[in-house]
This record gives C-alpha cells, structure tokens and sequence, in this order.
C-alpha cells in the first residue's frame, strides 16, 4: 500500500510539472492565457472584459470552455473507483493531445496568431481539464495538479497540526505529495519558461514528455479507492 502511495505521489509530482509548464509556455506564447489554472484564467477573462481586451477574452473563453468539457467528458468516463488501466488510458489521451499540440506548435512559424492560437489553447486546456479529473481520481487529501492553493493550504495546515502536537502523533496523511507538488509547481515553470527562452517552440514537447513519465509511472499506480 505504502508503494502504492509512494508511485501516486510520483505522478502527481509529474502531472505538476505538465501543469505549470503548460501554463508557462501559453502564457508566454499564446497570448497570456492559463489552460491549467482556471483560477488565474477567469481572473483574465473577467479583466478582459472590464478592459474591453475581447481578444483576451476570447482566449480566456476558449480555455475555460474546452477546460470544462474535458472534464465533463472525463468524469462521465471515468468511474469514480477508478482500476489503474483507467488511469493509465486517460494519460495516454493526454499525452495525444499534448504531442498533437506540440508538433502544431512546431509547424508554424513565429509566434501563433488567430485560429492556430485558439486551436493550440483549446489542446492545452483540453488535457488539462482531464488531467484535473486523473488527479481528482487519485484522491491524495488536499494535493492537485493544476493549481496549488488547495494545496498551499493543505501543506500550512499540516504543518501547524504538527506543531500543535509538538512533533507526536505521525506525520498528517499526504504531507510529503503536497511538499513535492509546491516544489515542483515553480520549478517546472522556471524551467520551462527558461527553454522557451532559449529554443522558443522546442519547448513545447516539455509538458508531453512529463505526461509520457506519468504514463510510465503509472504503470503501477493503484487509486486508493481501487485498493
């Protein structure tokens, strides 16, 4: 069980990295939009609004509306006590989704504009919504892939519990899942942001080669609810 654990801590770890690298390169490259965070994303589509910015609007609406779906779709597939080979099926659609995405991506020339872009922010945000259900589905207490001020809290909450009982009594349950999520959340966005920078589009293939991990990981991946 331990084990089992340890590996659904190791994916969430790396669905994090996918998250926040995917956030970093369409905020850098498709016109300041987040597929992964829908927090952040609303927050822009609600400025776009009060700006009259309508094309960032329209690139908040895309995300958000592809984000929502995937999700919708997902946890209609997806039974509640998922067996890993759901688990590992839904990455594999992720990963097809992000690839398709990178080599788009790839093809063009210069930086996306117009129906390319929103193609590319509907991909991103379309295996982020699924992503978001996997996570879900996973179900380690407090920890996700997308945000992390669920799992900020989760982490400072923990902390104070073992402060209150003067280091006795056992770590909290998921404590070491959400430490590696905070660390990995800003540091897979520098990194990414950082290739972005030096090979522009080449970047891209980040985020899908940390599903294509997951994927590998998952391989022995076990749901605590499919225990």
């Amino acid at each position: 069980m331990r084990e089992g654990r340890g590996r659904e801590g190791l994916l969430i770890s790396t669905l994090t990295v996918t998250a926040a690298g995917t956030d970093a390169l369409s905020f850098l490259g498709l016109g300041q939009v987040f597929p992964a965070n829908m927090t952040g994303n609303t927050v822009l589509l609600g400025l776009g609004a009060a700006t009259g910015d309508w094309p960032a609007l329209s690139r908040s609406a895309t995300a958000l509306g592809a984000y929502v779906l995937a999700a919708v779709a997902l946890g209609a597939a997806v039974p509640d006590k998922p067996r890993p080979h759901h688990i590992r099926a839904a990455l594999l659609v992720e990963v097809g989704l992000l690839l398709a995405a990178a080599v788009w991506w790839n093809l063009l020339t210069g930086r996306p504009t117009g129906a390319p872009r929103y193609g590319l922010v509907a991909l991103a945000a379309t295996a982020m919504g699924m992503q978001s259900v996997i996570a879900a589905r996973l179900r380690l207490p407090g920890v996700a892939t997308t945000y992390i001020t669920g799992t900020w809290t989760g982490l400072s909450m923990g902390i104070g519990e073992l402060l209150r009982r003067r280091g006795g009594g056992g770590r909290p349950d998921g404590q070491t899942a959400r430490g590696l999520v905070v660390v990995a959340y800003p540091a897979a966005a520098f990194a990414t942001a950082a290739a972005y920078t030096a090979w522009h589009n080449l970047a891209a293939l980040i985020p899908a080669a940390s599903v294509v991990l997951s994927a590998l990981i998952c391989r022995g991946c076990v749901g605590r609810s499919a225990g």
